[in-house]
Parts: C-alpha cells; sequence; structure tokens
C-alpha cells in the first residue's frame, strides 16, 4: 500500500480521548509539534498501535522520509495559529497551522505526517493528490484555511 489518502490515527484519537495521553493541539508555542515529508514508499495505516515519528513505518530507514537538498530528516517545525470553533462554521472545530516551505530542496513527497516534537506521536497523515518532485525549488504545503484537522460537533452522531 502507498499514501492514498488523509489519515487520523486512530490509537492516538483514542487515548487522547480517554486522556491516556495529553495533546494541547491549542499551543501556539512553535516547535511543540512537528511535520515531515514522506515519499509513496511508507504503507500507513490508520489502525497502527501507537504510531510515532521514529518508528516503523515513521522511521525513514524502512519507511521512505523524504531526503535530499533542503530538507533535514524530522521535518520541521509546526506553527499553530489556534484549536477553536470554526467563526465560518459553527459546530465545528479546526485546529489551524500555518503553511510549510522548504527551500533549495531536491526532493519528492506524497504526504506530510504531523507528530509531537517531544516523543513522535503520530497524530496525522495528510495525503497529497500525486507525489511531488522539486530540483533546487521551493516545496511549499499551503494548509487549509479551516484546519489540517476538523471536526463535526453537531448533526448525527450515527
Amino acid at each position: 500500500m502507498s499514501i492514498t489518502r488523509d489519515i487520523v490515527f486512530v490509537d492516538t484519537q483514542v487515548k487522547w480521548h480517554n486522556a491516556d495521553i495529553t495533546l494541547d493541539l491549542g499551543t501556539t508555542t512553535p516547535g511543540v509539534y512537528k511535520a515531515a515529508l514522506w515519499t509513496d514508499a511508507v504503507t500507513p495505516n490508520a489502525s497502527q498501535a501507537n504510531p510515532a515519528y521514529g518508528t516503523s513505518p515513521w522511521n525513514g530507514t524502512s519507511g521512505g522520509e523524504a531526503s535530499g537538498p533542503g530538507y533535514t530528516t524530522g521535518g520541521q517545525a509546526l506553527v499553530v495559529v489556534s484549536f477553536a470553533e470554526l467563526v465560518s462554521t459553527p459546530g465545528k472545530t479546526g485546529w489551524i497551522v500555518n503553511d510549510l516551505l522548504w527551500t533549495e530542496t531536491t526532493i519528492t513527497a506524497k504526504g506530510l505526517l504531523v507528530y509531537r516534537a517531544s516523543d513522535g506521536v503520530a497524530i496525522l497523515l495528510r495525503a497529497f493528490a500525486q507525489s511531488y518532485p522539486t530540483n533546487d525549488g521551493d516545496f511549499e504545503v499551503g494548509m487549509p484555511t479551516d484546519g489540517i484537522l476538523r471536526r463535526a460537533h453537531v448533526g448525527p452522531i450515527l
């Protein structure tokens, strides 16, 4: 399998909601969360137990983290703007983060793994529509204005 769709890691979400782990998605301290680029060589699994950067398949050597000039293993700090109810969509929350930019890169990437920097806990994987290469150019990931992670809190539950 390869990167074909966005994933919110189930194990991380269950542990967060059961208070087994703490995820302060509202912190605006840069560097609490990081984002790393991945090639299509990784085999993501939404049901993976204890998904974390640095463990299989997210350890680069077995999974295909992007590599090349202009890219540092582990990705870069994610800057959180907010985690709150969306003004444009009452009843829905959004985790809003800044766009990411790697300059002067020669890499190829198909997805973006977002994880907690302190221990690697993987939160989500954003899939790109295709693999995107650069050749001594910029690699930019534009983030959705309504959040990289969105949740509806009203409407039918079942």
